[in-house]
């Protein structure tokens, strides 16, 4: 069978979900403040409040997105440039 004919394992799919799972909740988690937790019967969730908004932190994620797809950056350099922002920001007293 070729390689790229090979049907997915369950685990593979697990590892898949839980990663996809994970960075959501670090997304949701950084970019809002606050987040009001939600459960409906088959639901169990944090939807954040819209107004707490870290606006830095959607800034520096829109630059990381744009470095990485738009110009084709490496992730390293990504990362580096991203820590740097976030120092910068810092220290000028933003965040």
């Amino acid at each position: 069978m070729p390689l790229g004919k090979q049907p997915r394992r369950s685990g593979d799919t697990a590892v898949v979900g839980v990663i996809l799972i994970l960075s959501i909740w670090f997304a949701l988690h950084t970019l809002f403040r606050e987040t009001v937790p939600v459960h409906a019967f088959p639901l169990d969730f944090d939807r954040p409040v819209l107004t707490s908004v870290d606006v830095p932190a959607l800034v520096l994620s829109i630059a990381a997105a744009t470095a990485i797809f738009r110009f084709k950056l490496g992730m390293l350099t990504v990362l580096a440039g991203s820590c740097a922002a976030g120092v910068a920001l810092r220290l000028a007293g933003v965040i």
